[in-house]
């Protein structure tokens, strides 16, 4: 992917968001009366409630204060900063009770998000600050500190394969001198020592896989951050394996254990997926929408939120699967989930826009609470 892409400053698209936005505000500030006899207001309220979701429907797509206001910042963070789509996976956002103050906040890995600072947007103006700003940015990515040029760079780097570490390090932090054969030999050499030539026998099948250890820990043992994983396994299932880890660099071992399969046994989980099955019931009794009209208002306000085109709202794939119902209760409010990925390329290559979307759908009203993109590109998968 061209490096340009990534660092394209976007002018922000007329005054018509920032209308809605300030209209927005000024409803937030409104003082509203507070409602009693709540049996008498029952049903009118009930009856609100679905005509403003016929309404929301009839009416089109209607976004929250909230996703406003996020929008509006992340145009003022383009149009100021050249801040991209691509880089929200990397920050935390949050909205000020009133609307009118917007951060994005780093988050994720520490030997990136402290690079990255702290982004500032003030409604409706859209005056935006960073907290760097008049800090000395390097011109590589050894730099301590990121303008959102190298994260571009580094994003591009990541769009073409390469993994975050292979990024971050220098080229002989990465050293890789045992091939996977050598490493299978060695941990068959050092489990028959540690645990009796017999193993090797019981054990005799053999699997081995690189992986990346922290960079901070491998700072402190001094070796290489590749690490072999090799695993010893019974001709057949696996009621019991063997691991063995050793350094890619110089092959030493410092890891052999004898693995038994444990009894799953009922824990805290179980209890919270009980909750959550309990609260996805209260939210489709509550809800007026249906599953599909919330479907079709995500994909909507990802088109509009994000600037998809056409062709790339065609190519959305809903996730079924992705949450175990896409029910649940936001406080006191029935929420629809709604995740869509899109993939554009029929290979690896990353295109602009490829990604997981998140819409959270008001199930009474149709309103579109929030909206979230993650392009995939902050792990290192």
């Amino acid at each position: 992917m061209k490096r340009e892409i990534w660092q394209m400053v976007y002018a922000p698209r007329g005054d018509a968001l920032e209308r809605r936005v300030q209209a927005v505000l000024s409803t937030l500030s409104e003082e509203r009366p507070r409602v009693g006899r709540k049996r008498m207001w029952a049903a009118v309220l009930a009856a609100a409630m679905i005509a403003a979701s016929a309404l929301a429907l009839a009416a089109g797509l209607v976004l929250s204060g909230r996703v406003d206001a996020q929008t509006a910042a992340r145009r003022a963070l383009e149009a100021q900063y050249g801040f991209t789509a691509e880089m929200e996976a990397f920050f935390t956002c949050e909205v000020s009770p009133d609307g009118r103050t917007v951060v994005f906040s780093p988050d994720g890995a520490e030997e990136i998000a402290g690079r990255l600072g702290t982004y500032t947007v003030t409604l409706p103006d859209g005056d935006a600050v960073w907290s760097y700003d008049g800090e000395a940015v390097g011109e590589t990515l050894t730099s301590p500190v990121w303008s959102t040029a190298l994260l571009g760079e580094a994003l591009a780097r990541k769009a073409a394969g390469e993994e975050w570490v292979e990024i971050l390090l220098p080229q002989e932090r990465l050293t890789v001198n045992i091939t996977q054969e050598q490493a299978i030999a060695i941990a068959r050499e050092a489990a028959g020592a540690a645990l009796g030539e017999d193993v090797l026998v019981q054990f005799p099948r053999a699997d081995a896989h690189l992986y990346y250890e922290d960079a901070g820990e491998a700072e402190r043992d001094g070796h290489s951050v590749r690490r072999w994983d090799v695993w010893l396994l019974p001709e057949e299932g696996m009621e019991e394996w063997i691991t063995v880890r050793l350094y890619a660099d110089d092959g030493q071992v410092f890891d052999c254990l004898r693995h038994e399969q444990e009894e799953e046994i009922p824990t805290q989980d179980d209890a919270l997926m009980r909750e959550v099955d309990a609260r996805s019931a209260q939210a489709q009794a509550l809800a007026a929408l249906t599953h599909e009209q919330a479907m079709r208002l995500a994909r909507e306000a990802i088109g509009t939120v994000y600037g998809l085109t056409p062709q790339q709202l065609d190519r959305l794939e809903w996730q079924e699967d992705y949450d175990p119902s896409p029910y649940s209760m936001k406080g006191d409010t029935p929420v629809l989930t709604e995740w869509f990925w899109l993939w554009q390329s029929e290979g690896e290559d990353f295109t602009e826009g490829d990604g997981l979307y998140r819409v959270e759908v008001n199930a009474e009203t149709g309103v579109i609470e929030n909206v979230t993109y993650d392009s995939g590109l902050s792990g290192n998968g």
